[in-house]
């Protein structure tokens, strides 16, 4: 996305999978196995995008939510947290009505902002998070 060839998509992807494992650059994947003999250098995970979820409309955002629950009941999934409301997606919608939905799931669902003021949005979004789920160190 946002890049000005397939060349640059590929030298921009092939660098972030150095330190990563997720991306879902195609370019990137076969820039690593042609000069770096890597044969799978990343993978990719089910993700919603605003337009996937704006689709459903607003009063529809939780059934949006919901289905992408349903439809990917393993593994991790990343959805998209800010395609209206971020503070509504994360405290009634995933911190709420679909909160045992996401606890009881086997994998991590992953809540991507790509939108609004940060630093202030992602701590704000966090700290909503963390009073629905709380939080646990690492050891």
């Amino acid at each position: 996305r946002g890049v000005s060839s397939v060349e640059s998509s590929a030298l921009g992807g092939a660098a972030h999978l150095v330190n990563f494992l997720g991306g879902d650059t195609l370019s990137a994947l076969v820039l690593a196995k042609e000069f770096y003999s890597e044969p799978c250098a990343g993978s990719s995970i089910p993700s919603s995008e605003r337009s996937t979820i704006a689709s459903w409309g607003s009063e529809r955002e939780l059934d949006a939510l919901r289905n992408m629950l349903e439809q990917h009941p393993t593994g991790m999934i990343a959805c998209v947290g800010d395609s209206f409301d971020s503070l509504r997606a994360c405290t009634e919608h995933l911190g709420t009505a679909l909160r045992e939905a996401v606890e009881q799931r086997e994998g991590l669902v992953a809540v991507r902002l790509d939108s609004g003021k940060l630093p202030e949005t992602l701590i704000t979004v966090l700290e909503k998070l963390e009073s629905k789920f709380g939080h646990e160190l690492p050891e």
